[in-house]
């Protein structure tokens, strides 16, 4: 799982870039809070919620540059690296203790293009 994922997950509403990609993040967001499954943290498109978003060009995000700002932005709040591996529940109350109840979203994903829906 890319790291910036544990924050679109905090605030996913049921929109996205497709339908496909709507459908998939569901099922994604359902399965990980039913499971509490160990992720591992990735900076590829490699990961299962971008496996159906059109902007995986060849497991490389057409926005890879914006993108890779939020993992290391969320890594460096986290205290974790690339290729760790963390059970999702704990990484899901690492964004919420670490980024949203600090007040740090707007600084971790500036320029998200999704902010416009944050709670």
């Amino acid at each position: 799982m890319r790291p910036h994922h544990s924050l679109c997950i905090q605030y996913f509403v049921g929109k996205g870039y497709s339908a496909e990609f709507v459908e998939n993040m569901t099922a994604v967001i359902e399965y990980l809070n039913s499971e509490n499954p160990q992720v591992t943290l990735t900076e590829t498109c490699n990961d299962i919620l971008c496996s159906k978003c059109p902007n995986n060009k060849a497991q490389l995000c057409a926005d890879n540059k914006k993108v890779a700002g939020f993992d290391r932005a969320c890594l460096e709040e986290y205290g974790l690296k690339f290729g760790d591996k963390i059970e999702w529940l704990t990484l899901k109350d690492m964004a919420k203790s670490r980024i949203i109840s600090q007040g740090k979203l707007s600084e971790v994903c500036k320029n998200c293009q999704w902010k416009c829906y944050d709670i």
